[in-house]
């Protein structure tokens, strides 16, 4: 009889070790949080993030243009994203209403607070 509840036991830890990882994951999810700043002299009108692994940017980040000397700020959960890092390392692009656009290569976006675009 101890045999038998002992071996349910065992069966119903082992079943439930694959759940409680991924619920783990989910709590130890980090949501990333930083402020583009624009310093540029002009309006920023888009922001782009890319893996750096990628060839191609992302959708624009920005949902109404920046005005010089301002800033927006953006959260994400870094679990949704696939950069490098665990989702913390991105290539970031700003875009001008001039059309000429600034790079800012392998950006830890874990570990920045703040994007400065001059």
């Amino acid at each position: 009889m101890v045999n038998k509840l002992l071996s349910k036991v065992t069966i119903a830890v082992g079943l439930s070790l694959p759940l409680l990882a991924l619920t783990a994951a989910s709590v130890f999810a980090q949501i990333v949080k930083i402020s583009v700043v624009n310093n540029s002299g002009k309006t920023m009108t888009a922001v782009y993030m890319s893996p750096p692994d990628k060839d191609t940017w992302g959708e624009n980040e920005l949902e109404v243009p920046i005005a010089d000397r301002e800033k927006a700020d953006f959260e994400w959960n870094q679990a949704d994203y696939g950069g490098s890092d665990a989702g913390c390392v991105f290539d970031v692009r700003a875009e001008y209403s001039d059309g000429k656009s600034t790079d800012l290569p392998s950006v830890d976006l874990c570990k920045e607070t703040a994007l400065n675009f001059n």
